[in-house]
């Protein structure tokens, strides 16, 4: 089991803004989604991303989702080093290298502009969208249809004990949403029929976790589905029901 001393957060509380694409917009029509997804390389341990001494848990996320894709449609590509991710957090952030007062974590609206317009080690995206925040039908289709979806997690202090997230109890004391601070992980696989309903897997901190469904419920405080042209194209996932064409207009008028 992790030390969870030996490591950070680093997401910042949701930025509003009203311009921002909703998921939901641009679902015509999407067959339910399958008991189980499961994109989620073989392999470990993940890189940390140097999520173990900065708050770059947004960008470490990033990092863990283009590994994703690659993984699945060309597993001989390299991950994004480290180097990569943290020279994303600074283009992002402004966080200086060596400078610990710099190091202030990353609002996930900002970066994920940043990452359509700039890239993270030479990978943009093509657009973004949020999920509702709770709807774990959206969570299923975003994961299904996009490979992934970049969830943000209020952690309550509980979860520091905990090898797989799960809500102890009421949401108070150490189960308070936040008491502990904002997390950035991509949520890449899903599961129906898990007896204990720990059926959500997360990668963060260089290993995956188990969450379970009240717990996204609970603690996650905004969630994206993140649409890579590569994974379209070569997965040969279509976005079948979901409206591209008036998303990619979308884009074009904002």
């Amino acid at each position: 089991m992790i030390d969870y001393k030996n490591v950070k957060l680093g997401k910042k509380a949701p930025r509003l803004d009203p311009r921002t694409l909703r998921f939901a917009k641009y679902i015509q029509a999407v067959p339910s989604p399958p008991i189980e997804v499961d994109y989620l390389p073989a392999h470990g341990p993940w890189p940390m991303y140097a999520n173990d001494s900065l708050g770059d848990c947004v960008e470490a996320a990033a990092g863990h989702m283009i590994d994703e894709w690659q993984y699945c449609t060309q597993p001989d590509a390299l991950q994004p080093t480290t180097a990569q991710i943290i020279q994303a957090y600074s283009g992002a952030t402004g966080y200086v290298p060596g400078d610990p007062l710099t190091d202030q974590g990353t609002d996930m609206l900002t970066f994920l502009k940043y990452w359509r317009k700039t890239g993270v080690g030479g990978h943009k995206i093509l657009a973004f969208v949020s999920l509702e925040t709770g709807n774990l039908t959206q969570l299923e289709q975003a994961i299904w249809l996009f490979g992934a979806s970049m969830i943000g997690l209020a952690l309550p202090i509980s979860a520091q004990n905990q090898s797989a997230w799960s809500v102890p109890g009421n949401l108070q004391g150490d189960a308070a949403p936040g008491s502990w601070g904002g997390h950035c992980v991509p949520v890449g696989a899903y599961r129906h029929d898990f007896p204990s309903r720990l059926r959500n897997t997360v990668v963060t901190w260089g290993q995956t976790l188990t969450m379970s469904d009240y717990f996204y419920q609970c603690y996650c405080d905004e969630a994206y589905a993140v649409l890579s042209q590569d994974w379209i194209e070569k997965q040969g996932v279509s976005p079948s029901g979901f409206d591209l064409a008036a998303l990619q207009a979308d884009l074009a008028a904002l």
